[in-house]
């Protein structure tokens, strides 16, 4: 095992990330820390950083390096992005940072920063042709992705901090400023002649002040859900929140709910960025990805082998929660299966059945008993890759239907799953419950089969009387959901 200490000196802020690399690709975060330093406050009219900007920036990479210490560290990577970049005197800067603190900085180009970032989105979203774009205090990354495959990339001095210093975006917005400010962006956009292969495409975005804008929308329509990744917003949606915005002043913003004090001047620059690129490509869908930079660098020095998004997810979670890798793949397998004869074949059915069946002991970690109560604790405060919120919650609610099938929809989550929704997570849940009963009776089972009026279930042996009552009280709520009881035969 490495363990990886990642210091991202960023123009908002620097954070530190602690990561447990294994042997086996896998890996766990055990450590996140951010600290507000707006390294442009500190740059003066030469364009060097200020001494005072200097002690401040060092203070902190020092008090990083001491948490990695701390934590027992073994790799330490520092990367710094666009704000040192335009830096003059960047070289003397890290110079000085890498002898006083004995540590290896790395001034990494926007093409790399872009690479990074794509690969934060290619191991974690499972979507094959999208546009990428990961806007921080100082520069924008654009990314455009056909096939799961990075075709082009740029970087450009037009971060959040940037385009509301040169529009005056942290007070309420004017016409005249409105006007100034999509002209621009127009233009920018059309010197990106690659950019018109991504009409209509689906935007995913990166970045701390995209991620607020997901959580000020999500406070608006009461939403407490805790997933970020992967949520969806739509077009309306941004029109909705740039209609909040756009009228208020600094103070009015800083009292929203879900708006922190440090991104409150920055946030409707960063809304703005993102509808002049929606209308310019015509999009309707913006994806959030909670991950960025530093967990880029984790999947390059893992070098993850191509597997689906979701499958490289689901062995992660269980190898952190100590659990085998190829756990519940016969109930994954024979659930699919069973799903395909009753003619729910969709893709997100199969892959809320993978996720159902791989994860359903997850919650053993915290106690045996209730195990599917904590396990949707669990799948309430974790990201599963390769799922989109609501697949998320109906995993969720599918494991621990398999307890308390009369479970109601929580109040909270009313209004993100229908009531069709809903049953069709105990339709899952039924699949998942009776492949578990079979594979636990796998030398009396011998078949099943399946027509519209009944579900043939053929024993080689009498099988034994617990196991005999769970499955005729199955066969009712069958009848109920599937219209068809369980038939169960001894040959």
């Amino acid at each position: 095992m490495k363990k990886l200490g990642i210091m991202d000196i960023g123009s908002n802020s620097i954070k530190l990330l602690i990561a447990n690399l294994y042997s086996e690709r896998y890996f766990d975060i055990t450590y996140e820390e951010k600290i507000q330093f707006r390294m442009g406050q500190f740059i003066d009219s030469k364009k060097d950083l200020t001494t005072e900007g200097f002690y401040k920036l060092r203070d902190i990479l020092s008090y990083f390096k001491h948490i990695c210490e701390v934590e027992e560290v073994t790799d330490i990577k520092a990367i710094a992005t666009e704000t040192m970049r335009r830096l003059k005197n960047s070289e003397n800067i890290i110079h000085q940072l890498q002898h006083q603190l004995h540590i290896t900085i790395e001034l990494i180009p926007g093409e790399l920063e872009a690479y990074y970032g794509y690969l934060a989105t290619h191991h974690t979203i499972d979507l094959s042709d999208y546009l990428q774009i990961d806007i921080g205090g100082s520069s924008m990354e654009i990314v455009l992705v056909k096939q799961k495959q990075l075709i082009h990339a740029i970087s450009l001095p037009l971060g959040a901090i940037i385009t509301t210093k040169n529009f005056e975006l942290d007070s309420s917005l004017t016409k005249d400023k409105e006007k100034l400010f999509n002209a621009h962006m127009k233009q920018t956009f059309e010197e990106i002649s690659w950019l018109k292969d991504a009409i209509h495409l689906p935007v995913i975005g990166i970045g701390g002040t995209i991620r607020t804008i997901s959580k000020l929308y999500r406070n608006r329509i009461g939403d407490s859900l805790k997933l970020q990744h992967q949520y969806h917003l739509s077009d309306t949606n941004l029109e909705e929140m740039y209609q909040l915005l756009a009228p208020l002043t600094l103070k009015d913003r800083q009292e929203l709910k879900g708006l922190s004090k440090d991104r409150a001047d920055i946030v409707l620059g960063c809304l703005m960025t993102i509808r002049s690129l929606f209308n310019y490509i015509d999009s309707k869908s913006l994806i959030i990805n909670r991950y960025g930079i530093r967990q880029g660098v984790i999947f390059n020095q893992l070098n993850i082998p191509p597997q689906s998004v979701l499958d490289y997810s689901l062995s992660n979670l269980l190898y952190h929660y100590r659990l085998p890798i190829h756990h519940n793949d016969r109930l994954k397998q024979s659930s699919i299966t069973l799903a395909n004869q009753l003619q729910i074949n969709d893709l997100s059915s199969t892959n809320i059945l993978k996720a159902s069946s791989k994860l359903s002991d997850i919650g053993q970690i915290i106690s045996y008993q209730n195990n599917s109560k904590h396990t949707f604790y669990l799948l309430m405060n974790i990201s599963i890759n390769g799922l989109n919120v609501k697949e998320q919650l109906m995993t969720a609610y599918t494991i621990r239907a398999d307890e308390k099938y009369n479970l109601k929809i929580e109040p909270e989550h009313q209004m993100l799953l229908s009531t069709e929704e809903f049953e069709h997570c105990k339709k899952l849940s039924l699949i998942v419950q009776l492949c578990s009963y079979l594979n636990a009776l796998k030398s009396e089972f011998n078949s099943i089969d399946v027509s519209e009026e009944t579900i043939s279930i053929k024993f080689s042996k009498t099988i034994p009387s617990p196991y005999l009552i769970r499955l005729n009280q199955l066969s009712t709520l069958y009848l109920e959901q599937f219209n068809r009881p369980l038939k169960l035969i001894i040959i």
